[in-house]
């Protein structure tokens, strides 16, 4: 079987070609031509799902303004460079709330005064010989009946004193020398 051929343009002038090489949008057919076999032209059309489309408008609502707050952050960084780069003062109150440093500076002054007082409490104390004597002597004596089972227990190990294992609180109570 003979392949068909058809003439198409060159320039001012024509070439004849095999009807199978030819290239619709590539090459022209010269007046007169037709191709033995029509070209089939389909339109297709896809569509998108509502809830597809849904994902793809947040998707890009959330990348618009992730844009705007990186383009912010972006002139805030360069604003505290520049600041930095020339020695002006930099203003971070954008970057601290203002009530919460507020806050802090208020605790900071609390507790400075706070142990200002402490410390001269203890310096008066430490130069009190009576009032060292006297707080010797409430630590030393301990309401033992207000001690846990195992507390008195503890305190009787460390003592040295033997006790049964099942003793009773006031068993353990009655073992400690009075004071």
């Amino acid at each position: 079987m003979l392949a068909k051929t058809v003439k198409i343009k060159d320039g001012e002038d024509f070439r004849i070609i095999n009807e199978s090489d030819f290239q619709h949008g590539q090459h022209e057919l010269c007046e007169g031509e037709e191709l033995s076999i029509n070209p089939l032209t389909l339109d297709v059309e896809v569509g998108i799902t509502p809830e597809l489309k849904a994902v793809i408008d947040d998707a890009k609502a959330e990348c618009e303004k992730i844009v705007v707050e990186n383009k912010d952050l972006k002139q805030q960084l360069e604003s505290l460079k520049t600041e930095l780069l020339h020695g002006e003062p930099t203003d971070l109150t954008g970057l601290v709330p203002t009530e919460q440093f507020d806050a802090v500076a208020l605790d900071l002054t609390n507790t400075k005064e706070q142990l200002a007082t402490m410390q001269g409490e203890f310096i008066a104390f430490k130069n009190d010989v009576g009032a060292m004597q006297e707080r010797i002597s409430e630590l030393q004596l301990v309401d033992y009946s207000k001690l846990k089972v195992d507390e008195l227990k503890d305190v009787l190990k460390l003592k040295g004193i033997a006790f049964s294992s099942d003793a009773k609180k006031d068993d353990l109570l009655s073992l400690l020398p009075k004071e």
